[in-house]
């Protein structure tokens, strides 16, 4: 049997996240174990068309801003630790988060990935892809998904 010493939980901070949150902590009582939580900044999501279809300025506001979004994505990742007690460590990661996250659980020997999934489909899921269906995929260890609904 495989024991699990090493959880990540990946996480956006949603709603979904925070279900996903709650199942880390279950497990890491139940199993003492280490938990890394990861967050990953995707600055692709807030990518503009040519800055010709805006009003003058608008990508200097968005160049401006930028930072704040990201101190934002740090506090938060701060302010979720302590409710997981000791031994647990916070990684704000930047880049597409499905690779991230895969990454992370190949160079760090994770042994499960926690993380929520938001169940789109159709068109939304050809649009937006799905992070959770990409990591379950490529991971190099067990996946728990949590959904939103669960």
């Amino acid at each position: 049997m495989t024991h699990i010493k090493k959880i990540m939980l990946a996480t956006d901070f949603s709603e979904i996240s925070k279900k996903a949150l709650d199942m880390t902590i279950e497990l890491k009582q139940n199993l003492g174990c280490r938990v890394d939580v990861v967050h990953v900044f995707d600055s692709a999501a807030f990518e503009m068309p040519a800055p010709y279809y805006f009003m003058p300025g608008v990508e200097q506001w968005v160049d401006d801003h930028f930072s704040g979004l990201k101190d934002r994505g740090r506090s938060a990742l701060t302010d979720l630790l302590p409710g997981l007690g000791d031994d647990c460590e916070g990684h704000f990661l930047e880049g597409k988060a499905n690779k991230a996250i895969v990454e992370f659980a190949k160079t760090h020997d994770i042994d499960l990935i926690v993380m929520g999934t938001h169940g789109h489909s159709g068109l939304n899921h050809l649009i937006m892809g799905s992070v959770a269906e990409y990591v379950v995929r490529h991971a190099p260890c067990a996946v728990l998904t949590v959904k939103g609904d669960a």
